[in-house]
Protein backbone atom coordinates (compact mmCIF):
# COMPACT_ATOMS: atom_id res chain seq x y z
CA UNK A 1 0.00 0.00 0.00
CA UNK A 2 2.65 2.39 0.57
CA UNK A 3 4.74 1.64 -2.38
CA UNK A 4 1.23 2.75 -4.64
CA UNK A 5 1.09 5.64 -2.23
CA UNK A 6 4.52 6.79 -2.72
CA UNK A 7 4.28 6.34 -6.85
CA UNK A 8 1.06 8.18 -6.87
CA UNK A 9 2.64 11.47 -4.88
CA UNK A 10 5.41 10.92 -7.62
CA UNK A 11 3.11 11.15 -10.74
CA UNK A 12 1.35 13.70 -8.75
CA UNK A 13 4.57 16.12 -8.24
CA UNK A 14 5.26 15.57 -11.89
CA UNK A 15 1.86 17.07 -13.01
CA UNK A 16 2.91 19.65 -10.94
CA UNK A 17 5.80 20.59 -11.87
CA UNK A 18 4.93 20.16 -15.99
CA UNK A 19 1.91 22.41 -14.79
CA UNK A 20 3.93 24.97 -13.83
CA UNK A 21 6.88 25.11 -16.02
CA UNK A 22 3.58 26.01 -18.69
CA UNK A 23 2.38 28.17 -16.83
CA UNK A 24 5.89 30.00 -16.59
CA UNK A 25 6.83 33.39 -17.96
CA UNK A 26 10.56 32.57 -18.99
CA UNK A 27 11.47 32.00 -22.32
CA UNK A 28 14.05 29.64 -23.33
CA UNK A 29 16.95 31.83 -23.18
CA UNK A 30 16.46 32.56 -19.45
CA UNK A 31 16.13 28.87 -18.57
CA UNK A 32 19.32 27.78 -17.35
CA UNK A 33 19.77 24.53 -14.70
CA UNK A 34 20.95 26.84 -11.83
CA UNK A 35 18.72 28.67 -9.10
CA UNK A 36 15.83 27.48 -6.84
CA UNK A 37 15.04 23.30 -7.30
CA UNK A 38 11.72 24.65 -8.37
CA UNK A 39 13.24 27.11 -10.65
CA UNK A 40 15.46 24.19 -12.05
CA UNK A 41 12.31 21.31 -12.19
CA UNK A 42 10.57 24.25 -14.29
CA UNK A 43 13.60 24.61 -16.59
CA UNK A 44 14.05 21.10 -16.91
CA UNK A 45 10.29 20.70 -17.69
CA UNK A 46 10.24 23.21 -20.34
CA UNK A 47 13.32 22.05 -22.13
CA UNK A 48 11.68 17.87 -22.29
CA UNK A 49 8.50 19.79 -23.88
CA UNK A 50 10.75 21.76 -26.32
CA UNK A 51 12.40 18.67 -27.34
CA UNK A 52 8.87 16.89 -28.08
CA UNK A 53 7.72 19.45 -29.86
CA UNK A 54 11.11 19.32 -32.24
CA UNK A 55 10.45 15.64 -32.14
CA UNK A 56 6.75 15.55 -33.70
CA UNK A 57 7.54 18.05 -36.03
CA UNK A 58 10.31 15.45 -37.36
CA UNK A 59 8.26 12.49 -37.02
CA UNK A 60 5.10 14.17 -39.06
CA UNK A 61 7.66 14.96 -41.82
CA UNK A 62 9.64 12.29 -41.95
CA UNK A 63 5.46 10.35 -41.81
CA UNK A 64 4.56 12.43 -44.50
CA UNK A 65 7.46 11.89 -46.51
CA UNK A 66 7.23 7.96 -46.55
CA UNK A 67 3.73 8.27 -47.31
CA UNK A 68 4.56 10.54 -50.11
CA UNK A 69 7.24 8.04 -51.74
CA UNK A 70 6.31 4.80 -50.72
CA UNK A 71 6.35 2.37 -53.50
CA UNK A 72 5.88 -1.01 -51.41
CA UNK A 73 9.19 -1.14 -50.09
CA UNK A 74 11.21 0.61 -47.37
CA UNK A 75 10.12 2.24 -43.80
CA UNK A 76 6.35 2.15 -44.09
CA UNK A 77 4.54 4.91 -42.40
CA UNK A 78 2.41 2.02 -40.18
CA UNK A 79 6.13 0.86 -39.07
CA UNK A 80 7.59 3.61 -38.47
CA UNK A 81 4.42 4.90 -36.14
CA UNK A 82 4.90 1.69 -34.36
CA UNK A 83 8.62 1.68 -33.88
CA UNK A 84 8.59 5.48 -32.30
CA UNK A 85 5.20 4.13 -29.93
CA UNK A 86 7.34 1.05 -28.84
CA UNK A 87 10.06 3.59 -28.19
CA UNK A 88 7.94 5.88 -26.45
CA UNK A 89 7.00 3.32 -24.07
CA UNK A 90 10.17 2.38 -23.36
CA UNK A 91 11.37 6.07 -22.83
CA UNK A 92 8.94 6.89 -20.07
CA UNK A 93 9.82 3.69 -18.67
CA UNK A 94 13.28 4.29 -18.51
CA UNK A 95 13.48 7.82 -17.27
CA UNK A 96 10.26 7.12 -14.77
CA UNK A 97 12.78 4.71 -12.88
CA UNK A 98 15.08 8.02 -12.17
CA UNK A 99 11.44 9.08 -10.29
CA UNK A 100 11.81 6.13 -7.64
CA UNK A 101 15.06 7.19 -5.61
CA UNK A 102 12.87 10.16 -4.65
CA UNK A 103 13.83 13.22 -3.73
CA UNK A 104 13.85 17.11 -4.81
CA UNK A 105 15.68 16.51 -7.89
CA UNK A 106 13.73 13.41 -8.95
CA UNK A 107 10.98 15.71 -10.96
CA UNK A 108 14.65 17.58 -12.63
CA UNK A 109 16.26 13.95 -13.28
CA UNK A 110 13.05 12.24 -15.40
CA UNK A 111 12.36 15.92 -17.84
CA UNK A 112 15.90 15.51 -18.19
CA UNK A 113 16.21 12.35 -19.39
CA UNK A 114 12.89 12.38 -21.84
CA UNK A 115 14.25 15.83 -22.88
CA UNK A 116 17.83 13.41 -23.85
CA UNK A 117 16.18 10.78 -25.01
CA UNK A 118 13.94 12.97 -27.29
CA UNK A 119 16.69 14.60 -28.95
CA UNK A 120 18.41 11.17 -29.63
CA UNK A 121 15.52 9.84 -30.92
CA UNK A 122 14.77 12.84 -33.45
CA UNK A 123 18.65 11.95 -34.80
CA UNK A 124 17.47 8.36 -35.10
CA UNK A 125 14.76 8.79 -37.17
CA UNK A 126 16.87 10.75 -39.86
CA UNK A 127 17.29 7.56 -41.03
CA UNK A 128 13.99 7.09 -42.72
CA UNK A 129 13.82 10.22 -44.82
CA UNK A 130 17.85 9.34 -45.30
CA UNK A 131 17.36 6.38 -47.66
CA UNK A 132 18.06 6.59 -51.27
CA UNK A 133 14.45 5.16 -52.27
CA UNK A 134 12.61 8.05 -50.13
CA UNK A 135 14.93 10.56 -52.21
CA UNK A 136 18.13 13.01 -50.97
CA UNK A 137 18.20 13.44 -47.59
CA UNK A 138 17.68 16.45 -45.46
CA UNK A 139 20.30 18.01 -43.07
Amino acid sequence: MEASMLRLCFKIGIIFFTALAYSSESDTASCTLDGTQLEMNSCAAERHHEQKAAFDDALAEILAIAKSKNQGFGPQPDDIQSAQDAWLAYAEQHCHLLLSWGGSMATMQYHLCMADLYEERQKEIQVHICHPALGACTP
